[in-house]
């Protein structure tokens, strides 16, 4: 039986392939190193200890800024967290129209009031229009730094100074940004970030995170509780952070491996931000050149991500990924990709779209394989 090439065009969902020396480092630390961090004495334990503290001040050096990164099983763990943890249901929370339901379904669940700011119909946020939502009751800006569904990066210069403008805390969610965004936690006055190795970091998956001030982190409740292998005497959980937000064992073989994706990441920051660029330009062109496609959203190429969604009048969009599927191995994403608010505000709710998201190992092939296939299906259901 001979197996199809995989042609990978989900790279939003989570990458593939993951940096060079991720698999080896998972599995060295399977095999040889497999310990609980916090809760046992060897010399293994000290190696994970050095580990974790070097990995979390390489994270907060990402994000420019001293403060310690916190880990979580997921960046919607870290939401929740940074969210719901302030527990203050009579103030309303500010986001942008483009969130994902891991801020969205954490509002809702914990029934707190939010506002959505206005936007126009290729996927911004009009600042300029948001002062007249402010008031009183206003007591957080959350804001996704590029969507999940269109790849349009927000501005969070403008974010950050209607932040400041009306003394609001700023949280934004990274998870289709980093690293193809320079967010400097610092120079913006962001108050929390949070973060995921498995998207364009190139790690593994089930490990996520935040960063957050120290006045960020005043008003924040851990909300799961359990063992750190710190101040286990008392039945409160610790003050000290990171412990008191990572109750349980922590995923130390995503940890590993995001250790390994980090220093490709360093020792080739240049090369990949090239191949990213290139890749949307790319991605691009290679939707662009069908077709009956439409491609959802605004296209300035300098400010978005190599993530594109598209629609058609042509056939279904659960139809047409499958014979992508089918016909070529082509990997995709269809319908509301956990974003539905987004969809309202790009006009594509509610039947969604169908999103390619490529990446730094995307070949030239791939591209080829894709516009020649998208052809050939839509050509077929004229």
């Amino acid at each position: 039986m001979v197996t199809m090439r995989r042609v990978y065009f989900d790279n939003a969902a989570t990458s593939w392939p993951k940096a060079p020396g991720v698999p080896e480092a998972v599995m060295r630390h399977l095999q040889d190193e497999c310990v609980n961090p916090n809760r046992t004495f060897s010399k293994a334990m000290e190696a994970e200890e050095d580990r974790l503290l070097a990995l979390r001040d390489r994270l907060s050096a990402l994000f420019g800024t001293r403060s310690t990164a916190v880990f979580t099983p997921s960046l919607t763990e870290a939401l929740n967290v940074l969210i719901a943890g302030r527990g203050n249901k009579d103030g309303t929370v500010l986001c942008t129209s483009f969130e994902h339901n891991a801020v969205m379904r954490t509002l809702a669940m914990h029934s707190i009031p939010f506002r959505l700011l206005p936007h126009d119909t290729s996927g911004g946020t009009l600042w300029d229009e948001a002062d007249k939502l402010v008031d009183h009751s206003c007591t957080l800006l959350v804001v996704n730094a590029a969507s999940n569904v269109s790849g349009i990066v927000a501005d969070l210069e403008r974010a950050a100074d209607f932040a400041r403008r009306h003394a609001l805390p700023l949280v934004v969610d990274t998870a289709q940004a980093t690293p193809y965004m320079d967010i400097d936690m610092e120079a913006l006055g962001i108050s929390a970030l949070a973060f995921t190795a498995h998207k364009g970091l190139l790690a593994p998956e089930g490990l996520g995170g935040f960063i957050a001030t120290d006045d960020y982190l005043c008003q924040l409740s851990p909300l799961i509780a359990g063992g750190t292998g710190s101040q286990s005497d008392s039945l409160e959980m610790p003050t000290s952070i990171p412990d008191r937000y990572e109750a349980g064992t922590l995923n130390t073989p995503a940890i590993a491996g995001l250790d390994a994706a980090l220093a490709h990441l360093e020792a080739h920051r240049k090369e990949l931000r090239d191949a990213e660029r290139k890749a949307t330009v790319r991605l691009y062109e290679a939707l662009a050149r069908v077709d009956g496609l439409e491609i959802v959203g605004r296209t300035d190429l300098d400010r978005h991500v190599p993530l594109f969604s598209v629609t058609t009048g042509r056939m279904d969009l659960s139809r047409l990924t499958v014979e992508l599927s089918r016909r070529a191995g082509i990997e995709s994403r269809v319908g509301m990709h956990c974003a539905p608010c987004a969809h309202r505000a790009l006009g594509t709710w509610p039947g969604g779209t169908l999103r390619f998201s490529a990446g730094p190992f995307t070949t030239e092939e791939d591209y080829e394989i894709l516009t020649r296939t998208l052809k050939e299906v839509l050509d077929g259901n004229i």
